[in-house]
């Protein structure tokens, strides 16, 4: 019999979720059968998948340790990453980190492991000890936000799981605000909202809008400066959807510059050829936090906002052709 008591960083979760990190390699179904053959009990009571765990709580589970292992893939962390992580903030709960275009911010294939930015991010909190895996049950450090591979800019990463849930609440309240920066092509000088649902190609990996079906989906578009018939956008995940402000730009006649899913193939031809734009010019360049509880609150208010050695500003002024103060109102 094994014996897993229930700390901090497994408090509040379901015991289903908890044994599918925990027995990671164990299908879901064999992990519903031992809890309904009382393979599995909570202090030592018969249980219900659903129920949800509380720190101090025993999972006893009534296997044998040979069998219990070839349900358990422990992954090794080499702590010898070449990525080099830049931090923005950090603090005992959370770090804001910089993603460069280019860097994949979770895995998307087996092949990918180890190339990750939250690889690298694992790793640097292993070597300052700021999480030791072989302590921990189920939770793994994690990004609460996420960035396509080709868009840069700030990523918030979660220590311990009372923050990535205080993180993530704040998200879908959508009191947490994301902010963009981005060009894009045609004049766009008016503040707006796009308000139009997102639907996943069946054939491609894009989105499209829909006026009846999808996910709902919301941006908010503020200018900054526009000329020569392109326009700085300032643009503000109010829904966090895949592609969603570039699908979103696209369904308005005002495509990004450089994105080559959604873009028009002559003006980022012309901006290659004039710039060496090759990539989506979209940067994540600005947080506010706010909508965190409790032993979180202390982050309310705190906002981070990128400076131009993150973002090409030279370019952008050659690109919008003149200098640029202030934004439209």
């Amino acid at each position: 019999m094994r014996e897993i008591i229930i700390e901090q960083n497994d408090d509040n979760q379901r015991l289903d979720r908890f044994l599918s990190k925990y027995l990671n390699k164990a299908p879901a179904s064999l992990l519903q059968k031992f809890i309904r053959t009382k393979r599995i009990k909570v202090n030592k009571k018969r249980t219900t998948p659903d129920f949800m765990l509380r720190e101090g709580d025993i999972v006893n589970i009534y296997i044998y340790d040979e069998v219990l292992e070839q349900y358990i893939d422990k992954k090794e962390y080499s702590t010898k990453t070449n990525i080099k992580i830049d931090y923005i903030y950090d603090d005992e709960n959370i770090s804001i980190l910089y993603k460069p275009v280019g860097m994949l911010t979770h895995p998307a294939s087996a092949e990918d492991y180890g190339k990750t930015l939250l690889d690298a991010y694992v790793e640097d909190l292993i070597r300052k000890v700021e999480y030791v895996p072989r302590i921990e049950k189920s939770f793994v450090p994690a990004f609460a936000n996420r960035l396509d591979r080709n868009t840069s800019g700030m990523l918030v990463g979660c220590k311990n799981s009372r923050s990535l849930q205080d993180v993530n609440s704040a998200i879908k309240s959508r009191l947490l605000r994301r902010v963009y920066r981005t060009i894009v092509s045609g004049i766009l000088d008016e503040k707006l909202i796009i308000d139009k649902n997102l639907v996943k190609s069946e054939t491609k990996n894009r989105m499209h809008t829909d006026e009846s079906e999808g996910q709902e989906a919301k941006t908010l578009i503020r200018p900054i400066f526009t000329r020569n018939n392109y326009s700085l956008v300032e643009a503000e995940l109010i829904t966090g959807r895949t592609h969603q402000i570039r699908a979103h730009l696209a369904s308005i006649n005002h495509p990004i510059i450089g994105d080559r899913k959604y873009g028009r193939k002559d003006v980022n031809k012309k901006l290659f050829d004039d710039f060496g734009l090759d990539n989506q010019y979209l940067i994540a360049y600005k947080l506010v936090l706010d909508g965190l509880e409790d032993d979180m609150s202390y982050l309310n208010g705190k906002a981070f906002k990128l400076d131009s050695k993150y973002y090409n500003e030279k370019m952008e002024r050659k690109i919008i052709g003149g200098i640029y103060e202030g934004s439209f109102k």
